[in-house]
């Protein structure tokens, strides 16, 4: 039988899905591999040979012939001038027919000798640089969970959909149709304050959970203080022995990704008037971090979780709503 091939490639990590007709994972794999090596390099062959690296693996472990691949599927960062191939982003509100419709052929000769098909992102537009937002790989997720909202939330007009990642961006869904994004930068900023600062010792200590408390404290110093000094009391922290190592993590947490809250409280003041439910799409560590920095915020009264594993994957779930458009095929 033929079978797809489908990559969601983001900013730091990728991911191979081998699919079958009705689009059941038959097999996956991550590798630590994304935009952000090809940026550094100043090369996208570092990109490309992750991806090709997973593609062999996934031959070699399922014993499937390469001519049993009827075609490759990617989405993402791939997308992106430091991905496979530059693809502008369709500007929403847009849809699954208009995805389907907007997806780019490219031919791969570096390492795979044949055709991936590349699916673009989404994007804001306006004059005010500060109202700007965009997405690469999410625009699949959110197609992906559609179907699950409708049915679990049949009376919401609104919901703001978080999906949490290297780049974190919220979704205001009106229906089916995407009508507004808010983007944020949370992974990429915990993860260089725990590379490349004095706060690596705090941010590397081997916890497990989450505090809730200490995680609503960052915000709120984050609130009070502002980000250098919020994140500085992280450090002394440390320094003066204060707290256990997971409370110390966990008001990091609360100081990095507090502010994506603290904008969202803006946007339900202008703009995303009536939205009182969160949805988050993402681990159980993800949901409960913003459960408890959304917790008694002053407009989202409701926060909701789908979760994601390595057998449950909304972006592939996407890909088959794009694909029984019956384009792209």
């Amino acid at each position: 039988m033929p079978y797809l091939v489908y990559y969601d490639s983001g900013t730091s990590n990728s991911r191979i899905y081998l699919l079958d007709g009705a689009f059941q994972v038959l097999y996956t794999e991550k590798k630590n591999v994304g935009s952000k090596d090809s940026s550094i390099a100043g090369s996208n062959r570092v990109l490309i040979e992750g991806l090709y690296e997973l593609y062999r693996n996934m031959l070699s472990a399922t014993g499937i012939g390469e001519g049993d691949i009827e075609r490759i599927y990617a989405s993402g960062m791939v997308t992106c001038p430091y991905g496979l191939k530059e693809v502008p982003h369709l500007v929403i509100p847009t849809s699954a027919e208009h995805l389907a419709a907007s997806i780019v052929c490219f031919r791969e000769e570096q390492l795979f000798h044949r055709d991936i098909w590349l699916i673009p992102g989404l994007k804001t537009t306006g004059d005010d640089i500060s109202m700007v937002n965009n997405l690469r790989g999410e625009e699949m997720e959110i197609l992906g969970t559609l179907d699950t909202l409708r049915a679990r939330y049949p009376d919401r007009k609104k919901i703001a959909l978080l999906l949490p990642g290297s780049h974190t961006h919220t979704i205001l869904l009106e229906g089916e149709q995407v009508t507004d994004i808010f983007s944020c930068m949370t992974g990429e900023l915990f993860y260089a304050l725990s590379t490349s600062t004095i706060l690596a010792a705090v941010l590397n200590e081997k916890t497990e959970g989450l505090d809730a408390d200490m995680v609503r404290l960052g915000a709120r110093n984050l609130r009070t203080f502002g980000f250098n000094r919020a994140i500085y009391i992280c450090h002394a922290m440390r320094l003066f022995q204060k707290g256990t190592p997971l409370e110390r993590k966990s008001y990091a947490e609360g100081v990095v990704n507090g502010g994506l809250v603290e904008g969202l409280t803006w946007k339900c003041q202008h703009g995303w008037e009536g939205c009182e439910t969160a949805v988050l799409v993402s681990n159980r560590y993800m949901y409960e971090l913003y459960g408890a920095l959304l917790a008694d915020h002053p407009f989202l009264k409701e926060v909701g979780w789908l979760p994601i594993s390595k057998e449950k994957s909304y972006a592939v779930e996407g890909l088959k709503k794009i694909l029984s458009c019956g384009k792209g095929v």
